[in-house]
């Protein structure tokens, strides 16, 4: 008998889950029941059952948290597999409830069934008779459906192809039908296609770590012709994946095959800024973590990092399905490293971007790209200990690096708080204000620098260290102490944001 996994990967693998109890899928399904929207709810229910609940049958049988409860205490008794919450669509009139989201009926349905450890899942744009039907379908005859779960992709691809939109919406369609990441590579082993489902931080890990080193991946499939097509991540593929990649390899081949011809006609597209050498990259993450963008949110993102700079001087790589958004910049004597357009850079998109070191030979580009990676990948570490500078420079890699791997030191917090206990005495507000006066006048320049990133005259920085010193017997002008003061407030406060 299939378990709740089984079904939602092979019938519903966009469904997600509600609550740590939707991901235990291990419980038999032994049949599908869907809510109606009148009393009884259901015309029967036996253990086992998968519950189908459209969210516009709850409002006619719950109205308040009370008959919320009864109903979940039902589902619980009745000891159902599952539950699958279909969501009104947007724009439609609701019974009850605001206009967005969850209606309260629905707001405290879930809440019951999350709280009684049913798992749950939340499935975004399905019709529950056409549902009910491809469930039954697979308890009845589990090929057969699956080959009809396979053929709706096919005939989205086939669509896709059709409009000549590419391989990248095709990978977009298939990473947004399985909701994984996948990658489509060429005979070359270059990756020409690389989707993340909205939404979906495993998803956003395993893509980033294959573009990296090319792991882990769940399924892959040579294409005919040359190149290959991945799913990606720890999770194993399911039957509906294994059974989906042999009949879906031809139709990315045509497209890949496609691609490989524009490609070489247009391969000036990818030549560097005509004003250099030197050329330096540019990267910067394309999405911040828990950021959902569509993908013509992400091509209007581009458009206005495209403007920062006229194509001369900037020409931006790649596509708005990529990771990274990455571009290729060329030094001018009056910016020799390219730090003023990755400062531009970094206030448009609001967060770090990485520049490599400036480089001559076209050739050296992938090396200067690998090294802009690494920039990111030190900034992220970095951000666990402080905020990371708005242009993560090549040259500071080292420093970017050692920092970000203070937590790790052995015992270093209990050392931390032992060097920094003289100053932990007295209220609350004044700890706070000792250890912001420290941390300021050991990140600055000198008091005016400290003065002014506290908002304060400097004549107060100055009675402020003179109270510190006084009441630790502290030397602030030795090297020694001011480096390893530097790494203790660092090593504190990183442990302060992680409680």
């Amino acid at each position: 008998m299939p378990t709740v996994a089984d079904v939602i990967r092979s019938v519903m693998p966009q469904a997600v889950a509600l609550g740590p109890a939707g991901q235990g899928g291990d419980r038999s399904v032994s049949w599908v029941r869907v809510m109606r929207a009148r009393v009884p709810a259901f015309d029967a229910l036996e253990a086992g059952d998968l519950v189908i609940v459209p969210e516009g049958a709850l409002a006619p049988i719950v109205h308040e948290p009370a008959e919320a409860e009864h109903v979940v205490e039902g589902l619980r008794r009745a000891a159902v597999a599952a539950v699958v919450m279909l969501p009104q669509a947007e724009g439609t009139t609701r019974p009850v409830g605001p206009p967005v989201g969850w209606s309260e009926a629905a707001s405290a349905f879930i809440d019951g069934v999350v709280a009684a450890q049913v798992p749950a899942f939340r499935l975004v744009g399905a019709d529950e008779s056409a549902l009910e039907r491809a469930v039954i379908g697979y308890l009845v005859n589990e090929r057969a459906e699956l080959d009809r779960q396979v053929t709706r992709l096919e005939s989205d691809l086939q669509a896709i192809a059709l409009a000549g939109d590419g391989l990248a919406a095709m990978a977009a369609a298939i990473a947004g039908f399985f909701r994984r990441a996948v990658a489509i590579e060429d005979a070359d082993g270059t990756i020409v296609a690389l989707h993340v489902p909205p939404g979906s931080a495993p998803a956003t890990l395993a893509a980033a770590r294959y573009e990296t080193r090319r792991g882990p991946v769940a399924l892959e499939r040579d294409l005919p012709g040359g190149g290959r097509f991945a799913i990606l991540g720890d999770r194993p593929a399911s039957q509906l994946e294994e059974a989906a990649a042999e009949r879906i390899a031809v139709l990315l081949a045509l497209a890949a095959r496609d691609s490989a011809l524009r490609r070489t006609r247009d391969r000036g597209a990818e030549a560097l800024p005509a004003t250099g050498p030197p050329w330096v990259v540019v990267m910067a993450r394309q999405v911040s973590p828990g950021e959902e963008l569509s993908l013509t949110e992400r091509e209007e993102r581009r458009e206005r990092v495209r403007h920062l700079a006229p194509a001369r001087r900037l020409l931006l790589r790649g596509d708005a399905s990529s990771i990274e958004l990455r571009g290729v910049a060329a030094c001018v004597p009056d910016d020799p490293l390219g730090l003023d357009i990755g400062a531009r850079m970094a206030r448009l998109l609001g967060r770090p971007v990485a520049i490599s070191h400036p480089f001559d030979d076209a050739g050296a580009r992938p090396a200067a790209d690998a090294e802009a990676r690494a920039l990111l990948e030190a900034g992220d570490a970095l951000a666990v200990v402080q905020a990371p500078p708005p242009v993560l420079r090549a040259d500071r890699l080292a420093q970017y690096r050692l920092l970000g791997s203070l937590h790790n030191l052995p015992d270093g917090e209990r050392h931390a708080r032992e060097l920094l206990a003289p100053l932990m005495t007295g209220s609350v507000r004044a700890r706070a204000e000792r250890l912001a006066t420290l941390r300021a006048i050991l990140d600055g320049a000198g008091p005016a620098d400290a003065a002014a990133t506290l908002g304060v005259h400097r004549n107060t920085v100055a009675y402020r260290l003179r109270g510190i010193e006084a009441m630790t017997g502290w030397d602030l002008h030795d090297p020694d102490l001011r480096f390893a003061l530097g790494l203790a407030l660092r090593i504190v406060r990183n442990r302060q944001k992680s409680d």
